[in-house]
């Protein structure tokens, strides 16, 4: 009863979110090759645009599934705290919810490869446009440069000291687009690492419950298996009693027949 009752109040339920979140990832994906392989201000910053609300919307629906998480655990807990629910059933509950707890942090984990991927690409397309204004710059400061969060003022100093760059203002404004790109993606990554950490903690603080269970699961088969047993012997012995009274009774009737014998033999008249 308790099983059925959290597969069809929850854990259907996130599992459908957790589909839903990887075609969600997926839209992502697009969005961010659409974004690097864009020129041109305007386009770029209708494609930034574009890959933003693809982002928002699926950090809603990570930290959605979380929040689905967390009453899943609050639901399991109660009957956890359950006398009326039996051990194994608990440790059933127990298990079905650190599956789907796994399935999650799976899914924050690959969305968070996903951005750390980009993340890298877009600092690849600084370095880039940083190489282009300053041919002669070391790898050193091209890593400060695109590192630092203000680094769209390092390219600005390049650009402006640098004659192999004819369009500066065109050159300025889509480093400081690919800059901004680079801090939202690390704003998302730092996010996405509260969220696993946090399922980490609430998937893993109901271990120690789940090995209590189990060792309770454990003791229980333990002690059923030993009456098995005692009841076993019980039985063998019961048949070995019986087979003994039996014999017995053969055994006084025999005697009993003898002396039966002897006394009328001997009390029979001449």
């Amino acid at each position: 009863m308790a099983r059925d009752l959290m597969d069809s109040l929850q854990i259907e339920r996130i599992q459908q979110s957790i589909s839903k979140a990887y075609a969600q990832i997926d839209q992502v994906k697009q969005a961010h090759e659409e974004t690097l392989n864009t020129t041109g201000d305007f386009r770029l910053s209708q494609s930034t645009a574009r890959r933003d609300d693809q982002i928002s919307h699926t950090q809603t629906m990570m930290s959605q599934v979380n929040s689905e998480m967390r009453a899943l655990r609050e639901l399991k807990s109660q009957y956890m705290s359950s006398h009326s629910v039996a051990n194994s059933q608990k440790a059933l509950l127990q298990s079905r919810y650190q599956k789907v707890g796994r399935d999650v942090k799976d899914l924050l984990t690959s969305y968070s490869k996903v951005s750390k991927n980009y993340s890298t690409q877009y600092r690849e397309k600084l370095k880039k446009q940083y190489r282009i204004a300053n041919p002669s710059a070391t790898e050193e400061e091209v890593d400060e440069a695109v590192y630092n969060d203000d680094a769209h003022q390092a390219f600005a100093q390049a650009v402006s000291n640098s004659s192999k760059v004819h369009n500066a203002t065109r050159v300025l404004s889509s480093v400081k687009q690919r800059h901004d790109d680079v801090k939202k993606i690390a704003k998302t990554i730092e996010e996405l690492a509260a969220l696993i950490q946090e399922l980490s903690e609430l998937v893993d603080e109901q271990q120690v419950q789940l090995d209590s269970i189990e060792d309770a699961v454990e003791a229980s088969n333990t002690h059923v298996q030993s009456a098995q047993v005692a009841i076993g012997e019980g039985i063998v012995l019961a048949k070995k009693t019986r087979k003994c009274k039996w014999w017995f009774i053969l055994v006084a009737l025999i005697l009993a027949i003898v002396i039966g014998v002897v006394l009328y033999l001997k009390l029979k008249p001449n």
